[in-house]
């Protein structure tokens, strides 16, 4: 937590409101990975076979039936199919504020970071900059370039919800 904490007092709130804009979606990689590991584990819980075969699936209502099984699997997938859309949608919505950008090679950076999901440390890599100059410099004027384009009435709700998931 100290790491974090230290790394973001270099940023100015525009550079961070940007940062935390660009990523919010990052956690729905692991909200799907959870789905499709309940749903696996259904699936070899009815099958008996794989990993899961003896594992007790609770349910609301304690029951292990076929039919809730069933219930459940449905229920997650229906889940699942609601995160990737909303996951494409917000992919979108965050390439179409990155190819706002003017400088092509912030644009590249910013895609690099944010579309494909490298770190800062792996960006500087593609473009041969060192790790300090790639956080000194460059991290920073992409968040300020790309900033100006972020619709502002989400930056606030986008910002107040990762403060509070923040321990």
């Amino acid at each position: 937590m100290t790491v974090e904490i230290v790394r973001w007092v270099t940023m100015t709130d525009n550079q961070y409101d940007a940062h935390i804009w660009l990523s919010r979606m990052w956690n729905a990689d692991k909200d799907i990975e959870n789905i499709l590991i309940r749903r696996e584990r259904i699936v070899s819980s009815m099958s008996g076979i794989g990993k899961y075969d003896s594992e007790f699936i609770p349910t609301q209502t304690g029951e292990n039936s076929t039919e809730t099984k069933n219930l459940e699997y449905s229920f997650l997938t229906e889940q699942l199919e609601k995160k990737l859309a909303e996951m494409s949608r917000e992919n979108v919505r965050t390439q179409q504020a990155i190819e706002k950008v003017d400088d092509i090679m912030l644009r590249g950076m910013l895609r690099a970071r944010y579309i494909l999901r490298l770190s800062w440390t792996e960006v500087g890599k593609q473009y041969h900059y060192g790790k300090s100059q790639m956080h000194e410099k460059y991290k920073k004027d992409a968040l300020d370039a790309v900033y100006p384009y972020i619709p502002k009435e989400e930056i606030y709700e986008t910002v107040a919800n990762h403060s509070g998931t923040q321990s």
